[in-house]
């Protein structure tokens, strides 16, 4: 516990660090990193692929994905089409050495994860103040993690899915879900005071709820893949924690529900 706490602080510095003290370059260039390592741990840790040429190229694309769709969609195509082209061009002279299930799990790390990982990134460069918005996912998934976990070992007696998730339950999963609500309207609140935001409560109460609900079913996913290929933790990047996706997973899918929130209604 005491390792994971530590960890825990030093994850929140470096985040803090990042996003609000040093250069924007410095966030693209964090993010990118945290992709590649994501395409990595659930394509290499996972047992998915080993080694070889695709992984690498899986990783490099991870990497690039970030820049590529935060400031300028138009990037993506060609991003697309030059990992495709090299990955079936390696496919077509190597056919015994990659099956059809490791081609589309590659498309799954070195592009679906990382642009749902992203949506971080672009609500980070595409607002005036979107290191103030960057906060929202963050405080939804992140009170619903904790709130679940206390809720959980206070009250938690019914399994919710023992089969991919063996210690989570019905009591602490609605404690996550009043967390996500509590923290996203606290944010409205101390936005609207310090940081000259205009709440919009009610929104705000049913986007914490459904970055909560968002936050589990990442968390879940995330387990599920782990729980398919037979390992506890994606890596040790992050001591008590395991690695990028065990810590990010609840952002997967909270980070792009925002990202639309914030562009198509005005929640703040």
């Amino acid at each position: 516990m005491k390792t994971r706490v530590i960890s825990a602080a030093v994850g929140l510095a470096l985040f803090v660090l990042v996003v609000y003290i040093a250069p924007p370059w410095a966030a693209v260039a964090a993010f990118c990193l945290i992709c590649a390592i994501a395409a990595y741990e659930v394509l290499h840790n996972t047992h998915v692929l080993e080694k070889g040429l695709p992984l690498w190229l899986c990783c490099l694309a991870a990497f690039c994905l970030p820049a590529a769709t935060a400031y300028d969609a138009a990037y993506f195509l060609p991003l697309l089409y030059a990992f495709s082209l090299a990955l079936f061009l390696w496919a077509v002279i190597r056919p015994q050495q990659i099956t059809f299930e490791q081609i589309a799990q590659c498309y799954l790390g070195a592009f679906v994860i990382p642009f749902l990982l992203s949506s971080v990134l672009r609500i980070l460069a595409q607002y005036e103040k979107g290191r103030l918005y960057l906060l929202a996912p963050f405080l939804a998934a992140w009170c619903c993690d904790s709130f679940a976990q206390i809720t959980g070992i206070l009250f938690g007696k019914h399994k919710l899915i023992p089969q991919v998730s063996p210690k989570k339950t019905v009591e602490g999963s609605v404690g996550g879900l009043l967390g996500g609500m509590a923290g996203l309207l606290a944010y409205g609140a101390v936005a609207g005071r310090w940081f000259g935001g205009q709440p919009n409560y009610p929104l705000l109460a049913l986007a914490g709820l459904a970055g909560a609900l968002a936050g589990m079913l990442g968390d879940l996913a995330m387990s599920l893949l782990k729980r398919k290929s037979g390992v506890k933790d994606y890596g040790n990047i992050m001591p008590g924690h395991g690695g990028v996706l065990d810590r990010f997973d609840s952002v997967l899918f909270t980070a792009p529900l925002f990202e639309l929130l914030f562009r198509f209604t005005e929640i703040l």
